[in-house]
Order: structure tokens, then C-alpha cells, then sequence
């Protein structure tokens, strides 16, 4: 079954919004009223729910995996990881400030050629 809530039509054409299939291939299974209206009713909005709640919990669960072992890496790996966050910090820190060093420097020579030209559009 698809899940794009657009499949599903009632006999006049109208999307049911259930993600069944359409009226014909829903002949004799129940899910079309003899008006021509979806019996899906609140069974698609239950499925829904029952699927958000799946998600929920398997991402708590997932989360709480995490947890459990960043703790443990923590305990295990903890001084040696202070130790290389230090040397990318520090490492990173000195690229960042030559960065600026050389944007200020170009700065810099922009300047003073918009000065030179300048000065030479006055003589």
C-alpha cells in the first residue's frame, strides 16, 4: 500500500486520502461504501499514529544507545580526546588568525592602491 495519501479516489473521483488503492481495484474488498465514499475512516489516522509512535520510540531508543556508549568512550578515551580537541583547537586557532592576517594584508594593499589611484586622477 502506498503511503502517498493520493491513490485512494472515491467512484465520482474524489481522493479518499486513506494511501489505498483506487476504487477499482477496491471492488469487493469492503473498503468502498455503496455511496462511493472511503470506509478507511479512522484506520488510517490510527496507522499513522502507530507509525509516528514506532519512529519516536525507536529514535529514543537509538538516543539512549548513544548515550550508554558516549559514556563508556568517555571513561575510556576521555584524557586522550581532551588532548587531540586541544591540538585541533589550537591547530585550527593559528589557521583562523593567518586567515585574517592575510585578508587584513590585502585590505591593506587595496587601500593604498585605491590611494595611489586616486592621487593619480588628481594630477
Amino acid at each position: 500500500m502506498e503511503d502517498t495519501h493520493e491513490s485512494c479516489r472515491t467512484e465520482g473521483g474524489a481522493r479518499c486520502g486513506c494511501g489505498s488503492m483506487s476504487s477499482h481495484e477496491h471492488q469487493g474488498s469492503g473498503h468502498m461504501s455503496s455511496h462511493g465514499e472511503c470506509g478507511c475512516g479512522d484506520g488510517h489516522h490510527s496507522h499513522s499514529m502507530t507509525k509516528m509512535y514506532k519512529h519516536a520510540y525507536m529514535d529514543a531508543l537509538y538516543q539512549a544507545q548513544v548515550e550508554r556508549i558516549r559514556k563508556r568512550i568517555d571513561a575510556k578515551f576521555g584524557t586522550t580526546l581532551d588532548k587531540m580537541a586541544d591540538a585541533v583547537v589550537e591547530s585550527f586557532g593559528k589557521m583562523w588568525e593567518s586567515k585574517m592576517a592575510k585578508i587584513e594584508a590585502w585590505q591593506g594593499l587595496e587601500s593604498k592602491l585605491r590611494t595611489i589611484l586616486s592621487e593619480k586622477a588628481k594630477i
